[in-house]
Parts: structure tokens; sequence; C-alpha cells
């Protein structure tokens, strides 16, 4: 059994080994083919690493330049930004200035008729007085040679005499009246000759600032220009301008706040007054009398009472094409937070109601801008304007003008910018303006 066994190992041992020594050679025949393979692409390898590299390092390099540029014309907006700032209160100080002059110059047209008006009457009535005192110096004349006097010494006293004399004494009488009357009159004439040479002259310095100061709101405006074609191209538009307007949105707010938080104490002592004055209404009605609050206390109530219920009750800032309305898409997911309306520049934008003025500055995206308080929580903004008429804490009464349409804040188009905001949030204004 031993033996068998034995034999049997053997064989199956060398069959085994007889058959594995073939897929040994083809292993080793493998590896061999492994390796060379292994040596021939590994310069090819490394040849494609140093390409990846090289192409980040590039592609590294274009972003450092791309994100250089941007910094830079960000830095540019920036400059040219505080730069239309400038330039559109340079406008606005010039525009308001050109009103000036020309409401001084249409009052001095004015007088100017008046006093031609008033010349022209005196020299009639010069004219009229020196031909009436020719006539008595003519009828003087017609009467003879004897003197009142001659008539006296010559000791006739018949009547005709003296009626003769009574005669004399009435022309003399009448002859110095009228003398009088034509010298006052010439001093008249000739003092209102004078104010008429002193208001030409007047009127031709004014003529001649006008021209000055339009030609300096042009310059302003054509600088302006330049400043905004600049600002078309000194970034990828879209992106900029949905950042900016959030940052705009962001500012006004914060601009608010802040106006609000400095006229705290004397708004709520504002609205602390008004309530007394109501107080004292209600228990005078409880009581079945009146109380009838002064100028002063029906002003406070006003302007501390707030805008109300929606109900048209309000006036139309200014008239013309609405452009935008509240709730309009702005860009991306921006809306339109208060209406834009189209009208000539320098038309006069009204307060809506009565209040007090919370501020008047300019702002970034919004140009120069009034903001209205009317109590409660509730105030107008004003933008786009091209010159304010108002300062911050003015009382303002509803229909008064606080600007003048323009477009600041980088319009091309002359428009005003009008928003109401209760409590902070912006709401549709259309409902309170009226028809």
């Amino acid at each position: 059994m031993r033996e068998k066994a034995s034999v049997s190992h053997s064989w199956i041992s060398g069959n085994f080994m007889d058959s594995y020594a073939p897929l040994c050679r083809s292993l080793s025949a493998l590896s061999a083919c492994l390796l060379c393979a292994g040596a021939l692409l590994l310069p090819l390898y490394t040849h494609a690493a140093e390409d990846n590299k090289s192409q980040l390092k590039s592609i590294q390099q274009s972003i450092a330049e791309k994100e250089k540029s941007v910094r830079l014309q960000k830095l540019q907006r920036s400059k040219l930004l505080d730069q239309l700032q400038t330039q559109e209160k340079a406008i606005a100080e010039a525009s308001r200035k050109l009103r000036q002059t020309q409401q001084q110059l249409s009052r001095l047209n004015k007088e100017i008729v008046a006093l031609n008006r008033s010349i022209a009457q005196l020299q009639k009535r010069q004219k009229q007085q020196e031909t009436l005192l020719a006539q008595q110096l003519d009828a003087a004349f017609r009467q003879g040679k004897h003197s009142g006097l001659q008539l006296l010494l010559s000791g006739e006293e018949s009547q005709r005499n003296e009626r003769i004399l009574s005669y004399f004494g009435y022309l003399n009488e009448e002859r110095q009246k009228t003398i009088g009357e034509l010298q006052q009159t010439r001093r008249d004439l000739a003092m209102q000759k004078a104010d008429l040479l002193r208001k030409q002259n007047q009127q031709k310095t004014l003529l001649a600032e006008q021209q000055t100061q339009q030609g300096r709101l042009e310059q302003a405006r054509a600088a302006r220009k330049k400043t905004l074609a600049s600002l078309e191209n000194a970034l990828e538009k879209d992106q900029a301008d949905l950042v900016e307007m959030r940052q705009n949105e962001s500012r006004l707010q914060s601009k608010i706040a802040r106006a609000e938080r400095e006229a705290k104490a004397r708004a709520e002592r504002e609205a602390r007054e008004a309530e007394q004055v109501r107080k004292r209404q209600a228990q005078a009605k409880a009581k079945g009398s009146t109380y009838k609050p002064t100028e002063s206390e029906r002003s406070l109530m006003s302007r501390t009472g707030g805008l109300g219920r929606p109900g048209g009750q309000a006036l139309w800032p200014v008239r013309g094409r609405i452009e935008h309305r509240f709730g309009e898409t702005l860009q991306g997911e921006l809306r339109w937070k208060g209406l834009v309306i189209n009208a000539p520049e320098g038309t006069e934008v009204k307060a809506i109601a009565d209040g007090r003025v919370l501020m008047a500055d300019w702002l970034q995206g919004y140009g120069l801008v009034v903001v209205v308080e009317h109590g409660k929580g509730d105030m107008s903004l004003y933008g786009y304007n091209q010159s304010a008429l108002v300062r911050t804490g003015d009382q303002v009464r509803a229909g008064q003008p606080v600007a003048l349409v323009g477009t600041s804040g980088g319009r091309g188009t002359p428009s005003l910018y009008f928003e109401i905001r209760r409590q902070g949030q912006a709401v549709n204004p259309l409902p309170w303006l009226g028809k």
C-alpha cells in the first residue's frame, strides 16, 4: 500500500510540475513585457504631467490678471461715481441759482413794464399841465397891459375894476397851482426815469449772470455725460448693476434709518404734542363743546398724522408718463419699489402731503433725494432730482415744491423716482395718489 501511495504521489507531482512549467514561463514573459512597456510609457506620462502643470499655471495667471483687472475697474468705477456725485451736485447748485436768477428777471421785467406805463402817464399829465399853463398865460396876456397894482393906484373903484382884480387874483392862483403841479410831475418823472435806468442796468447784469450760469450748467452736464460714458464701459454692466442696486437699496435704508435716529427726539415730542391736542378735542366733544386748535396746532397734527388709508387723497408729486411701476422687474430678482415718472427737466416736484423734511442729500443710485416724513411711520421719497428746494428739518405743506425734476443718479432721461414707505417698508404708492 505504501509503495502504491508513493508511486501515485510521484506521478501526480511529476505531472503537476510538467504542466506548471509552461505557465511559469508565460508569466515570466508577461512580466518582462510589462516592465518593458512601463519603461517605454514613462516618458509619455511625465511629459503629459508637465503639460498639465503648465496649463494650470497659465490659467492661474489669467485668473490673477482678470482679478487685477476687475479690481482696477472697480477702483475706476468708484472714482467715477465720486466724480459723478460732484458733477451732479454742481448741476443742482447751478440750476438752483439759474432758477433764482430767472425768477428775479421775471419780477424785474414786470417792474420795468409798470414803470414804463407810469412814465407814459406822467408824460401825458405833464403835457396836459404845460398846455393848461400856456392857456392861462395867454388869457392873462389878453387882459391887457394894466396890472392889478395899476388898477388899485388909479383910484377907480368901479364894479368893473373889482371884477378885473378878482379875475387877476384867480388867474394868478391857478397859475401858481399849475406851476406847482407841473414841477412835481417833472420831479416824479425824473425819479421814475432814474429808477427805470437802474432797473435796466440791473436787468443787463442779471442777463449776463444768467448766461454765465447757463454756460456752467452746460459744462457740468457735458462733464457728467463723459463720466456716464466712462461708467458704461467700466464693468460688465449686468452683474455690476445688480450688485450696485442691492448696495444702493442698503445705503438708502441706512441713510433713512440714521436720519430717523437723529430726528427721533423731535418726532416723538411732536407726536406727543399732537396727541395732547387730539385729547383736548375728544374731551371737549365728550362735554358737548368744541375745541378749536390754533393754526400751529393744526399744522402739527397734519404733519404728524400719517398718510392715512389709501384712498386717492394725496397729490401727485409731478404729472407725466409712468415709465416703471411698483413691483415691476428691475433686474434679476430685484423689483421696483416705487414709480418712475418721466417729466420735463426743471419741473417742480411737490410734496404729496404735509410733513417735515427728513433728508435732502445726494445718494448713489438715487441721485439728489428728498425724504419727507408725515408721522406714524409714513414717509414719501423723491429721487433723481436736479435740485432740492428744501433743507433737512424744513416743514412743508401739501403741494409745496420740494425739488426740481432732473437726471441725477445716472439717469438718462429727466424723471422722478417716487416712493411711499410705511414703517420702513416700500408700498405701492398709486392707491394714495389722486386721479
